[in-house]
């Protein structure tokens, strides 16, 4: 096991980070439980830097806050393995994320390595090294921590550094350093909107619902949110969102329908407060019309699902064809919004994002010249991998 300092109190943290004054890169992980909470509950940080590798306990450490500072120095260049938990952390504890963010699974994406990818799947074929994951499901609450959850948690971030020095020198060979930067940005912009967005947007399947409609989902979140964070339990356990869709859709405040339901009865908290959502629900219904919320602009043209489907295909064949992970080069809702441009039906406002930075210099005009049949699509059976041919 390597040598290691465990950092348990304010002291201890502040002499750590003196001594790392001078430190040009972090290269970080956290351990964390979420299962059933309100709130992700941290429970680790492992760091490593040109001085060496350290674990902090946030269960021990007061205040957190100088070590998340840390990790926004201009100056310092961060280095993680999947971070949106880590961003969030650091996010909710300063308002900021660091802007030298070097995401070793976004950047294995633009080198044609699978996008998402596991970090033990990332060592062992860039590094060759096999990393143990037997800790995989442990409890980071207990302390004192094992030899072996020890181990665990300095691996996630001792071989950080040199999958990251790897990965450059190929985006560098490749010329996708400026591509990788850009979407860099973008990740953690989109990450930032996600932390401060309006919550109920997010509930899983509103895409379908009217204005109305999203009003009670609206109030249904917002009760939700309470009850969570007063129950302390996570907020689907109160209250799943197919239930909340069902609950929208079915637009009545009735006790003995809404108990009828088969849903309130299923894998959560929901019945138990069967007395309390017509009230819920009776705040929706009473918003006047010209306050309800407006259909997300996503949500607002039409669906192409069968040519959607279609285009996304295409697209993925062509970034497997030149090294691209498919998933970074593009989402469902990136064909969605291509084929109603082509359409006429996307909002003036919407910019298809297949049109936009480097993903139109790896596109070009593709998508538009195969939608409008200026270039046809054949099936190649010699290529296993990426057998559609665009001619």
């Amino acid at each position: 096991m390597a040598s290691h300092r465990f950092i348990r109190s304010n002291a201890e943290l502040s002499d750590y980070l003196e001594s790392i004054r001078n430190a040009k890169r972090i290269d970080f992980d956290t351990e964390f439980i979420s299962d059933g909470k309100y709130r992700t509950e941290l429970c680790l940080v492992q760091a490593a830097t040109e001085f060496g590798p350290i674990l902090i306990d946030p269960l021990a450490v007061e205040d957190m806050t100088p070590f998340w500072t840390k990790l926004c120095d201009p100056a310092v260049r961060v280095t993680a393995h999947s971070a949106r938990s880590e961003m969030e952390f650091c996010y909710k504890a300063i308002g900021r994320v660091p802007d030298r963010l070097f995401d070793i699974q976004l950047a294995a994406g633009f080198v044609g390595i699978d996008y998402p990818t596991s970090l033990k799947k990332l060592v062992d074929e860039i590094l060759n090294i096999d990393l143990p994951k037997d800790e995989t499901r442990s409890d980071w609450r207990v302390r004192p921590l094992s030899i072996l959850q020890v181990e665990y948690a300095l691996n996630d971030v001792l071989y950080l550094e040199g999958v990251a020095d790897k990965l450059r020198a190929m985006l560098e060979r490749l010329g996708r350093v400026a591509w990788f930067e850009e979407e860099s940005r973008d990740y953690l912009a989109r990450m930032v909107a996600s932390f401060t967005g309006l919550g109920w947007q997010k509930v899983s399947g509103i895409t379908t619902l009217g204005r109305r409609e999203l009003a009670i989902v609206r109030e249904l979140w917002y009760w939700r949110e309470k009850k969570a964070a007063i129950k302390r339990r996570s907020a689907n356990h109160i209250l799943r969102d197919d239930v909340i869709i069902e609950l929208a859709k079915l637009k009545t405040t009735d006790p003995d329908r809404l108990a009828a339901l088969r849903s309130i009865h299923r894998r959560s908290d929901a019945a138990m407060y069967v007395e309390e959502l017509p009230k819920i629900i009776a705040r929706g219904l009473a918003v006047p019309d010209f306050a309800l919320p407006e259909i997300p602009v996503n949500f607002s043209f039409p669906n192409y699902p069968i040519a959607s489907s279609w285009l996304l295909a295409i697209l993925h064949n062509e970034a497997k064809k030149r090294d691209l992970s498919p998933n970074i080069l593009a989402v469902p809702q990136d064909a969605r919004e291509m084929i109603a441009y082509c359409a006429g039906t996307l909002p003036a406002r919407i910019t298809p994002r297949l049109m936009t930075g480097w993903r139109r210099d790896f596109l070009g005009t593709l998508p538009e010249e195969i939608l409008s049949g200026k270039r046809s699509v054949s099936f190649d059976p010699d290529s296993i991998d990426a057998p559609l041919r665009c001619d």
